[in-house]
């Protein structure tokens, strides 16, 4: 399923704040934990502005299920923009998704001062498990 087709909702950033706010949550979140993929909705920086990151979070596997892969995958991070709306899909050498691997990819996105629209590739699989 696409990304598009799950997040439905696409809020402004004060919009987020104040649903989270509400909510007493750091993030949205389509789908249960822990599984091979999560969706989520939550807020970043990209080029110093304030943007609402709509993302897929997935298992390398359960990439690779879909895409053909190199024999020794890279985890990656997937930046698009269509209609000032941000699009993140990012590929994890785990076996799972759970609530740690969220809150972890979190922070990343956060502190990553030198985001760019396109594919990150980083960490071949065999030098991560």
């Amino acid at each position: 399923m696409c990304i598009r087709d799950v997040l439905k909702n696409h809020f402004s950033i004060d919009e987020l704040r104040n649903i989270l706010e509400a909510k007493n949550k750091n993030y949205l979140i389509v789908g249960e934990l822990s599984s091979n993929k999560v969706y989520l909705q939550f807020e970043g920086k990209l080029n110093g502005s304030a943007v609402v990151w709509n993302a897929c979070i997935c298992t390398i596997d359960d990439y690779a299920q879909r895409h053909v892969i190199d024999k020794d995958p890279k985890q990656f991070i997937d930046i698009k923009i269509e209609k000032e709306i941000y699009w993140l899909k990012i590929a994890l050498n785990i076996k799972q998704i759970n609530k740690a691997a969220i809150e972890r990819t979190i922070i990343m996105m956060r502190k990553y001062k030198r985001l760019q629209v396109g594919r990150h590739e980083y960490g071949v699989r065999s030098k991560t498990h």
